[in-house]
Parts: C-alpha cells; structure tokens; sequence
C-alpha cells in the first residue's frame, strides 16, 4: 500500500509521456487520473493507520550511498506529517486531473501535459516521504523542474517563456541553500538521516563551524539556509517574484502549484526540520518576521491586481505567510493544519476561475467581465465558498486554523509574536476586501465583456465541475472535522514526527487571551468584506477619486509595481551581474586572461619557441659548436646559482607567464 501511493504517479507519469500517442487523449486523461484517484484513496487510508492509530512506518528499500562516514539509504517514512501531506497532495493532483481532462479538451499536447502533472506529483510525493535530507532534494528539485515545465506548457508564448525562466532562476537560489545546508548537517551530525540528526541535535547546541573567518553555531546556520530555501520555494519576501508570474501555465497547473505540490514544499521543510530549529532563537526569530511581512506585503498587492489568478496568486503568497510565522512561533502542528485547509479552498478558487476564463474565451481581466451570476450560479456559489473560507468566516475551513494562528502569536508574549499578530491581523481585512472584490467585479457588476462572450457563457461539464464540489465540501467542512484531533489541547496526533521545545509552547496561554483580540481579526474581516460590496455598487465615484487624489496614486501606483521589487531586483541586481558577465567575465576573463594564459596563449608561445629552435638548425658546423658552448655555460650557471633561485621560484614564474602574455598581446594586435 505504502511503496503503491509513490509508484501509481511515476508510472502514470512515464506510460502518457512515452505511450501517449498510442494511449489517445482519452485513454491518457483516464489512465493518469485512475492513478493518481488510487494513490489518493491509499493515502486516505494511510491516514487512519499511521494518523489516528499511531502506527508510523518506515520502508527502507536501498542502500543509496555507502562511503566512508557517508552511509545513504533510500527509504519511505510515512509519519504523521507524511500522511497529511499525501491527503493533501494526492487528493488535489487527483481532483486537478479529472479537471484538465475537460479544461485541456482540444489541446493537441493533453498526453504530455498529463504526464507532467503525474511527474510533478510523483517528485512532491518523494518530497514528503524522504527519509533523509539528499532523498528529500530529489523531490525538492523535481517539483521545481515540473514547474518550469508546466509553466512553460504553452511554450510559444514568450511571456510563459520568461515566467518559467524566472520561476527556474529565483528557486536556484534557495536550492543552493539548502545544498549549502546539507552539507552543514553532514559537517555537524555526520549524517544525513533525519532521525539521525534529530537524535544528535540537543547535544550539538553549542557546536560551531568556521565561515569567513568567523565562529557561527551550526544549527543556527542550517536553520537559517534551509529558511532561505523556504523562501525560495514557497514564495516568501524577496524571492516572491516568481510566484504570480507562475499564472502564465494553464489554470489547473497554478491550482496544482498553488494548493498542494510547489508552494508547501519549503513550509514542509520547516515543519519536518522542527527538531534541529526549535534550538535556534535566531532562525525562529527570522522565520517569524519573513513570514508577517510576506503575509501583509501580498495582501496589499493583491488589493489592487486584476487579473482574477493574480489575485489568487497574492493570496496564496499571504497565506503562506501565516504558516511561516506558525512555524516562527513554534506552532508546527497549526501551521500544517492551515496548509492542509488552504489547499482545498485555494484549489477550489482556482479551478472556479478556470471556469469563469472556460466560459468567457479565456479572459481573465476582472474588469472585462461582470453579470456573470445569471449565466453561470454554480460556478460563483463554488467561488464565494472558497472566497468565504479565504477570509476567515465562521465555521468555514480557513476560520478553524487562519484565527487559531493569529491567537497563538498573540499568546507567545513576544515581540516578534506581538508583530506577526498585528500584520496578520490586518492582513485579515485586507484579504476579506480583495475576495469580495474579485467576486463582485466577477458576477455582479455591470457587465464590461465583449457582447458574444457574455452571451454565449455556459457552466463547465461535468469533469470540470465535479472536483469542485468535493473541494467545496473539504474548504467547508475541512476544518471542524480535523481541528480537535490535529490542533486540539493534549492531541497526540503528531507524537514525535513534530518537535516543539518545552519553553516555546503556548497552547494554554492562547486560549486565555483577552476576548477582545479573539474577535479582532473576525470583525475585521466583516469589515474589509462590507466596504468592498459598498464601495464596487454605490461608492465607484469615492474610489475614483481616491485614486485621483495624490496619496491615494502614490499608494496605488506603489502597490501596483508590486513595492518595486521587479524593479529593485532588475536594475541593482540583474543588470549590474549581466555586465559584470559579459565586460568583465566574458570579455576579459574568458576571452582575455584565461585564454592567453591558457591554452591560446600556450599554443602560441609554443609555436614561436619551435619556429626560434627549428631555426637553429643552420647545418654550419660553428653554429652549432656556439650553441654546445653557450647551452653548457648557461647550465653551469643555474647550477651555481641554484640556491639563490629556488628562493625567488615563484616570481620567476610569474615573470615568464607575464612575459608570454604581452608576446602574446603583440600577436593578437599585429593579426
């Protein structure tokens, strides 16, 4: 059962990408989607054997690597983190499956774009199983090259060419760290193994490694890589850029990278290594100040985008957020429970939208659409159920683990606690406002479409509308079936697979808070819901002039360029390291000094050598008697002078290279 859930999606993923065109479009949409469905229910049932039983399970299937100190093995730990990261996973990939058979209908690649999404899922499935850190950065930077696939699906548009692109650059940067980080952990643990380095942590506290001259403990270091790694893959303040750009895929392809597979892998990261950061202030210090103000710069760029997946786009970016600074308070067990809730509402919105662009020809520009409500209800009751749950509503999903982490923050006492509350606490009405204004410039508005597509929208069939309705069911009743067995005081679920250090737990004092606070973030969501629907019917006149007026252009135009950082990174960054590459690295470096000290340059010197010896060969007898003479002087020379020129070795070898390279520099001026 186990080894079945990683195997159904590889295979799948291999018989559609080699035997599509034998498969057919249909037989590939069936035999991908039966997979992953299986796998799915597996992972359901691995849930109540490992979950609720408390029977965790360990496959070891290889031994990967065996050299020296470095022993590797290739196995499957199925805890309780794994299994609600397989429901998750699974679940979605399942239902984002059946969905593209019906949104890709009539795509001449269906087979291909099929078997990349069983390929993505099946490397997320490694991701979560992995036994040890190397297992696990093969699943790590498999999601990252399904995603560059999937993105660049359409790979004759340039704007999906340059979007993948970005996608693929920004995540080098946080897998260079987490490589970077693995290679501390081997350093300080000797292992690989997570059980391993679990076991080892409480007594290499105060172990330290050398960088730059300078003594920095290493559990602080690994934290603080495998945090940048985080927010590398999960989209967190300043390597965020790529995330909304991700939009230019199909729709099912952002609901898969945005719910379940791309985006939760750095959050998993943090909540699998909870052992090894749980011993550094520091990293939980940073962790909980990148995830706040992730969570409030995103929502307000998503107050002003619109484009109708941009705006789910940001949200995603919050909500990851939140479960970041989850993991900076030392909440593990809530910020995987908000993981799990989010991605069923947020699969839920995207694939609704896919069904608003399925209905109106692809267009996805808010304000090219509007009156929607009478030509397709189903699919806006599947839309304000996901936007409902998105803010935090009463009893919906996203309400049971979004207020339970505002309340834990709150309830740590601390000032990076105190700061993650408030900005998550705004954030709140900033997120209520955007969802109510995608679904009333959605469906309610005046219709601003081209006549033919406002007329000729229809609901989805079958295969595309039935996923959402059990995502609907999962983002509204999600949450109050799960909350007490996986977030509940003195719940055991998780046992030993989640780490929370004695003097950081908080459970208690969260639930004592003052009333007031508790009811800060609801109310605030109310709030930011109502003056949306007031302002898009009776206040368009109050924002339009707003929006005119100085302050209110400065913070649209500054919220609009997304706080500049496309062009912070562009013109500090991108464009300093293009010339740095192409004047100094490609032109002087390459082409300059390595060639002509290099093989260019030896080749040359060679040849004049050889050309200066062949020379010599005059066939007079006295020259070559000068030349015995002068060669037996010279050798009796360096040998009398040996000691005085084994001393200045080095610099004689210097000289000789400089001496070649400007003979060399002659040449290439003089040709």
């Amino acid at each position: 059962m186990y080894l079945n859930i990683v195997v159904l999606p590889l295979f799948s993923a291999v018989a559609a990408g080699l035997f599509g065109r034998f498969l057919g479009y249909r037989g590939a949409g069936i035999l991908t989607s039966s997979c992953i469905v299986f796998a799915s229910l597996l992972s359901w049932m691995c849930l109540y054997e490992v979950g609720f039983s408390g029977s965790a399970t360990y496959l070891h299937l290889w031994t990967w690597m065996d050299s020296g100190l470095l022993t590797v093995s290739f196995g499957l730990m199925f805890d309780s983190v794994t299994v609600m990261m397989l429901i998750l996973v699974t679940t979605v990939s399942s239902l984002v499956h059946i969905y593209s058979t019906g949104y890709m209908e009539g795509d001449p690649h269906l087979q291909r774009f099929m078997s990349y999404l069983s390929l993505f899922t099946f490397f997320m499935v490694v991701l979560v199983t992995a036994e040890n850190v190397l297992q696990l950065f093969i699943g790590w930077e498999g999601v990252g090259m399904c995603s560059y696939l999937l993105i660049n699906f359409w790979y004759t548009r340039i704007k999906a060419n340059k979007s993948a692109i970005k996608a693929m650059l920004i995540n080098r940067v946080g897998d260079v760290c987490i490589a970077l980080g693995m290679f501390v952990c081997y350093y300080t643990f000797k292992s690989l193994d997570f059980t391993t380095m679990f076991a080892l942590a409480p007594y290499c506290v105060n172990d330290t490694i050398l960088v730059l001259g300078q003594e920095i403990n290493s559990i602080t270091l690994i934290g603080i890589l495998f945090l940048l790694g985080a927010c590398g893959k999960s989209a967190q303040l300043g390597l965020h850029g790529w995330l909304p750009d991700a939009m230019e895929g199909p729709t099912p392809v952002s609901a898969l990278i945005h719910a379940a597979t791309m985006v939760t892998a750095g959050i998993f990261l943090l909540i699998r290594t909870s052992p090894l950061i749980e011993y550094s202030s520091l990293t939980l210090t940073l962790i909980t100040i990148f995830g706040a103000l992730t969570a409030f710069f995103a929502a307000t760029v998503g107050l002003v985008q619109n484009d109708i997946k941009k705006v789910i786009a940001y949200s995603t970016c919050s909500q990851l957020g939140y479960m970041c600074f989850a993991c900076g308070i030392s909440n593990y067990n809530t910020s995987l429970f908000h993981l799990v809730n989010h991605g069923f509402f947020k699969a839920l919105l995207f694939l609704s939208a896919g069904c608003v662009i399925h209905a109106m020809a692809d267009e996805q520009d808010m304000r090219k659409l509007g009156g929607l409500i009478k030509a397709i209800p189903f699919t806006y009751s599947m839309m304000l159920i996901g936007s409902l749950s998105l803010m935090g509503f009463p009893f919906m999903t996203g309400f049971y683990s979004k207020d339970a982490i505002l309340e834990l923050a709150y309830g740590a006492y601390t000032w990076e606690g105190t700061f993650a509350h408030w900005l998550g606490t705004i954030s709140a009405f900033m997120t209520a406002f955007y969802s109510f204004r995608l679904t009333f410039l959605t469906f309610f508005v005046d219709s601003n479409a081209v006549q033919g597509n406002i007329v000729n929208a229809h609901e989805s069939p079958w295969n595309m509308s039935a996923p959402l309705v059990i995502l609907a069911f999962g983002s509204i009743f999600a949450g109050y079936l799960f909350r007490d067995a996986i977030i509940g005081a003195g719940t055991d679920f998780f046992g030993n697979s989640i780490f929370i250090h004695p003097s950081h737990l908080n459970v208690l004092e969260a639930e004592f808070i003052p009333v007031s606070v508790k009811w800060t973030p609801v109310l605030l969501s109310f709030a930011g819901a109502g003056i949306a629907v007031v302002l898009y019917s009776v206040g368009v006149d109050i924002m339009v002039s707003f929006k005119r007026s100085y302050i209110g252009g400065q913070l649209y135009t500054y919220f609009n360029n997304k706080w500049h950082f496309d062009f912070i990174f562009n013109h500090y960054l991108a464009k300093p390291a293009l010339w740095f590459g192409h004047n100094v690295s490609y032109k002087v470096l390459d082409r300059g000094l390595i060639e002509q000290v290099g093989p260019t340059g030896l080749v040359k010197v060679l040849g004049r050598v050889s050309y200066f010896i062949s020379s010599l060969q005059s066939g007079l007898v006295y020259n070559y008697a000068f030349t015995i003479f002068l060669g037996t002087t010279i050798i009796m020379i360096f040998l009398g002078s040996w000691d005085y020129l084994s001393v200045r070795a080095e610099l004689i070898a210097v000289l000789f290279v400089f001496v070649a390279f400007l003979s060399t520099q002659k040449e290439v001026k003089n040709s």
